[in-house]
């Protein structure tokens, strides 16, 4: 504001725009304000600042800045006399203070803060050189201050700063003011150009009201462009392709494609890689450089976190949250159609469960009575292999059949048996006791087969306890990893290929989840997340 009063003293009626002028020690004060704030350094000086700002426009409001004069070609200007030069001065001292601190600070700064110092800085610079032609008056030469018409670019990179590096919290209002400011540039220049135009229809002595006349002519020719700019603006605060409804639409048909998460993740980085420069990752694991974009399984809804974008203008931050909620919405969908083709397997399962144990526990135990009089050692062979057949049968009956839940507090310190174990002391668990040892049995004969290390580690969070089951075999092989909780799905050549699938059926009965994962020192980590 004291910016733009200044400016117009060149133009108000003289004992105004006098008064206008006499704002330069204050509009310099105000911006060494902003620069100490921005940078952090000079805080103790600021009292000095503001006395010397304030004290200097009082005295010339008092005792004058100047006079206006008239140049050959009619042109009006200002020059700073007598208690106006010590004005001048001050102004010039803060604000070479100000820019100081500001190239001091761009020096040590990293990242965005640099960025956000150097735009203040260059918009700092602009506005300087604009009253550098207030400087030849005082030096006895009328030379208008032809440099004031580039001032419009001044606030263009202040806004610009705060928009696309968030000095200051940005909204729809500002993100206008972009819009505007290159209005007034515009303006500026069409104005410049009619008042210097050979055959300008104005006198080239102007007086107030056609100086006044040109102005409103270039406002009007400016603001017939205005739809390009405020396109222009968006595309400068925003610099990344326009999320259109087309985008978004595209986005999702091609994710809808994807049966796995897995799948989804590479559609997205496809993406991403075409809308996004630098290359932004898409991860199911909450490790790795960034920048990315993470997802979640959280509970039964997929959750996705940005990483790495501290620095990113507002424009990529903007994309990358759309484009989250499109791919969390898309796995979710492809978790709904999981949950109900799954739901159609079970019914498919339990009918040929029922059919399996009717038609295969008879002959079963007759092969056995058989076995009874054959060699001890085919005997055992024999016994051996009913035993696994009838095992699987079991394992059908019981994965297809409905569960009922009831959960009782588990005694951590009992529930894992002679397995090495880690258990937070604010640890607490509910749940069903028999499905928790039925998991548990499971999970611990899965890492005891893959051989070495077993370890278990329980955890609380705010809102779950984690069951962490740890082995450091040979690991999950990569082809079976999206398919590991499936039925029939095995990494033993010895399993049924039921034990995990069981396990992910008890997870879901307690409304929680299960994962696969991998944590240091093991290569193996499945996870059991149970709500608090």
């Amino acid at each position: 504001m004291i910016v733009g009063l200044f400016a117009l003293g060149l133009i108000l009626p003289e004992r105004i725009g006098a008064a206008a002028m006499a704002l330069a020690p204050l509009g310099s004060a105000m911006a060494v304000d902003f620069a100490i704030r921005l940078t952090g350094q000079g805080a103790r000086e600021l009292p000095i600042v503001h006395a010397l700002g304030a004290g200097a426009t009082l005295m010339l409001f008092v005792f004058g800045a100047g006079a206006f004069f008239e140049t050959q070609a009619g042109l009006r200007g200002f020059r700073y006399e007598g208690a106006g030069l010590f004005g001048v001065a001050v102004a010039i001292g803060l604000a070479a203070y100000g820019n100081g601190l500001m190239a001091f600070a761009l020096r040590r700064a990293e990242g965005k803060r640099r960025r956000e110092i150097a735009i203040v800085l260059v918009s700092s610079l602009v506005g300087l050189s604009t009253v550098v032609s207030f400087a030849p008056p005082l030096f006895g030469m009328a030379v208008a201050p032809w440099s004031i018409l580039a001032l419009p670019i001044y606030p263009a990179l202040l806004v610009y700063g705060i928009l696309r590096y968030e000095l200051m919290a940005a909204n729809v209002w500002a993100r206008r003011a972009v819009a505007y400011a290159l209005v007034l540039l515009l303006a500026a220049a069409l104005a410049g150009l009619l008042a210097a135009a050979p055959l300008s229809f104005v006198a080239p002595s102007m007086d107030f009201a056609s100086l006044w006349l040109v102005v409103a002519t270039a406002m009007a020719l400016a603001f017939a462009f205005g739809e390009p700019i405020r396109r222009a603006a968006d595309r400068l605060v925003y610099v990344s392709p326009e999320i259109s409804a087309e985008m978004i639409a595209l986005w999702r048909a091609d994710l809808a494609g994807a049966d796995r998460p897995s799948e989804a993740m590479e559609i997205a980085r496809t993406h991403l890689r075409a809308a996004m420069r630098p290359f932004v990752d898409v991860t199911l694991s909450g490790d790795g450089p960034g920048p990315a974009l993470r997802c979640a399984d959280d509970g039964g809804k997929w959750e996705a976190t940005l990483a790495g974008f501290e620095d990113s203008p507002p424009g990529a931050r903007r994309l990358a949250i759309v484009y989250a909620d499109v791919l969390t919405q898309s796995l979710d969908d492809i978790d709904r159609r999981r949950s109900r083709e799954e739901s159609e397997r079970l019914a498919e399962l339990g009918m040929l469960a029922s059919t399996i144990a009717h038609d295969l526990r008879n002959p079963l135990n007759i092969v056995n009575m058989a076995a009874a009089a054959a060699p001890a050692e085919t005997r055992a062979e024999i016994i051996e292999q009913t035993r696994r057949m009838n095992r699987l049968v079991a394992e059908l009956l019981d994965y297809a059949k409905p569960w009922k839940i009831e959960p009782t507090d588990i005694d951590l310190a009992a529930a894992f048996g002679d397995v090495e174990t880690h258990i937070a002391s604010d640890a607490h668990l509910r749940a069903d006791p028999f499905r928790f040892a039925q998991a548990m049995d499971n999970l611990i004969a899965n890492a005891r087969a893959a051989g070495g290390r077993v370890a278990i580690f329980v955890e609380a969070t705010r809102d779950a306890t984690l069951v962490h089951v740890r082995d450091d075999g040979p690991g999950v092989p990569e082809e079976i990893k999206d398919r590991l909780f499936q039925p029939f799905v095995s990494r033993s050549s010895e399993g049924t290929g039921l034990g995990l699938a069981i396990v992910a059926k008890i997870m879901a009965a307690h409304g929680g989840s299960v994962a696969l994962g991998a944590r240091e020192g093991f290569s193996t980590c499945v996870t059991l997340r149970f709500p608090a």
